[in-house]
C-alpha cells in the first residue's frame, strides 16, 4: 500500500479522537465528520452532525450499539454504499461492514456501549480518552476499508483538514462560537 495511505490513515484516526477528547463532537459525530470531510465524501459538515447525532452513548444514552462503530458503518455507507435499487449492488458495503464490525469487536471485546463503558463514569477524563480510543479506531479502520475499495480518494483528500489538531482551549473557542452561530 502506497505510504501516503498510512499516513492519511493516521491524520483521520488523530483528528477523529482530537475533536472527541476537545470536546467539540461526540464520538459517532467525529467519525463521520472527519471520513466525510478529510475523503471528500459531500456531505455538508453540518449535516454530517446532524446524521450521527443521536448515535452516542449507545444510541442516544440506551447503551446499545457503540456510537462511533455505528457511525463507522454509516460512513461505509456514504462511500462504498449503493446508488440505488438493486438487490445485488450492496455487496461491497456488506463486507466491509461486517468487517469493521468484527475488528471492533476483536479490539474492543464488545458492539455494546453499556459493556464498553462499564467502569466508567462519562464525562470524566478517563471516558473522554477511552472512548476517544474507540471513535479513532473506527475512523482508522474504516479508512482503511473503504481506501482498498477506493485508493484514488487518497489524491483527493484534504489535507489541511486532517493535519489541524486543536487544543483543548481552542476546541472551547470553537465550541463556543458554534453555540453562537446556531
Amino acid at each position: 500500500m502506497d505510504p501516503s495511505v498510512d499516513v492519511l490513515i493516521k491524520k483521520i484516526r488523530q483528528r477523529s479522537e482530537n475533536l472527541f477528547t476537545t470536546k467539540q463532537l461526540m464520538c459517532s459525530e467525529a467519525v463521520l465528520t472527519v471520513l466525510n470531510q478529510g475523503l471528500k465524501g459531500g456531505l455538508p459538515p453540518g449535516m454530517a452532525v446532524r446524521l450521527t447525532s443521536g448515535l452516542p452513548e449507545g444510541f442516544g444514552g440506551s447503551g446499545c450499539t457503540c456510537g462511533a462503530l455505528s457511525a463507522g458503518v454509516i460512513s461505509l455507507g456514504l462511500f462504498l454504499g449503493r446508488n440505488g435499487p438493486g438487490f445485488f449492488n450492496n455487496r461491497a458495503v456488506y463486507r466491509a461492514s461486517k468487517e469493521l464490525h468484527d475488528r471492533f469487536r476483536a479490539c474492543f471485546g464488545a458492539t455494546c456501549c453499556r459493556v464498553l463503558t462499564k467502569n466508567i463514569k462519562l464525562g470524566t477524563q478517563s471516558y473522554y480518552r477511552r472512548c476517544a480510543k474507540k471513535a479513532g479506531t473506527v475512523a482508522e479502520q474504516a479508512a482503511r476499508l473503504i481506501l482498498e475499495q477506493k485508493p484514488e480518494l487518497v489524491g483527493k483528500a484534504d489535507w489541511t483538514y486532517v493535519n489541524r489538531i486543536d487544543s483543548n482551549i481552542g476546541g472551547r473557542i470553537r465550541q463556543l462560537a458554534n453555540t453562537f452561530r446556531s
